[in-house]
């Protein structure tokens, strides 16, 4: 198989999901990156991704255009364009679009490879349930 070092928009792996679409330009089994997964995320007004956690992966997200409400376990901030942060490995986090226009992210997570799940769900548990 070639070498996959230059994506353009038009070559990603799109995924569609309730209220978003994900544009996959580097994960495991998709491009030269072994290490990083590189993801463009778009949540439309109404909804999210809630939360959740990538038991081995660390992940930094970094907002292009609109706002998300970003929770990190109990704390809640307002990202907008610009924005970003970094969640380590095993942390619960969730994002959602409560604005008025749609919201687009970039995310990097490492390692690529991993052993395990890539996300496990913890909005039905509490406290998490709660607080959205």
């Amino acid at each position: 198989m070639p070498l996959r070092r230059f994506v353009s928009a038009a070559e990603t792996e799109n995924q569609s999901l309730p209220g978003q679409v994900n544009h996959w330009y580097f994960k495991d089994g998709l491009g030269d990156a072994e290490h990083l997964v590189f993801v463009r995320a778009c949540i439309q007004v109404g909804s999210g991704h809630p939360f959740h956690e990538h038991p081995e992966m660390d992940e930094i997200i970094y907002v292009l255009r609109g706002e998300m409400e970003q929770w990190i376990e109990k704390e809640k901030r307002i990202l907008g364009p610009g924005d970003s942060l970094y969640i380590p490995r095993g942390v619960i986090h969730g994002c959602y679009n409560e604005s008025a226009a749609e919201c687009e992210f970039l995310a990097i997570l490492t390692p690529a490879k991993i052993t395990g799940p890539f996300s496990v769900d913890h909005s039905a548990e509490e406290p998490w349930r709660s607080l959205k």
